[in-house]
């Protein structure tokens, strides 16, 4: 692990009190904003921006008449917020990705796909898939939250509109029952 990931999931840990528990870092994830607030409501943002690596679940324990997005679409952070952040890709290309481990206590598995914003509904298989996640064994190096994946050729058009698709890190803790999600918007060029 590269110096400036340790420090970077040092300083996380710290920032998060490490109540949190994991978030991809590598490429910048969709983050909050303005429209995120509008359609989830204050309580549900504060808390999911108080702990950016933390549960969905703990977010939707304070949700109240204001919430009216889908935190489990993307932790319910809108496109509008991060239209700055879309990746261009094309189809065959390698995308790198690291996930900020803070504390992995919580076993479940995870995977990485593309999901349709408009439904979350995930397109074709996953890119990646992990039965058990995280996974202490995997490495070095480790595989599962150092990672690459590959643009499929199976989206047809598809994707080809920037906030029609996100790549979503997925990660259930099936002892705890908890969510973790990170999203990045991309096209299809």
């Amino acid at each position: 692990m590269q110096v400036s990931a340790i420090l970077s999931t040092v300083l996380l840990a710290l920032i998060s009190g490490v109540r949190g528990h994991a978030v991809v870092a590598e490429p910048p994830p969709r983050k909050t904003g303005p429209s995120h607030e509008a359609a989830c409501g204050a309580a549900v943002v504060d808390v999911l921006e108080s702990d950016i690596a933390g549960p969905i679940e703990n977010a939707m324990a304070k949700a109240d008449a204001d919430y009216e997005c889908n935190a489990f679409l993307c932790r319910g952070y809108q496109y509008e917020d991060n239209t700055d952040n879309v990746l261009e890709v094309a189809v065959g290309e390698v995308l790198y990705f690291h996930v900020n481990l803070i504390a992995g206590h919580h076993p479940g598995y995870a995977n990485v796909s593309i999901v349709d914003a408009s439904t979350n509904t995930v397109l074709g298989e996953p890119l990646r898939s992990w039965d058990d996640w995280p996974n202490h064994l995997s490495g070095p190096p480790r595989d599962d939250i150092d990672y690459n994946v590959t643009i499929p050729d199976s989206l047809g058009s598809k994707c080809s509109v920037a906030g029609e698709c996100v790549i979503q890190w997925y990660w259930y803790a099936s002892g705890n029952k908890q969510t973790y999600e990170s999203c990045h918007d991309f096209t299809v060029v």
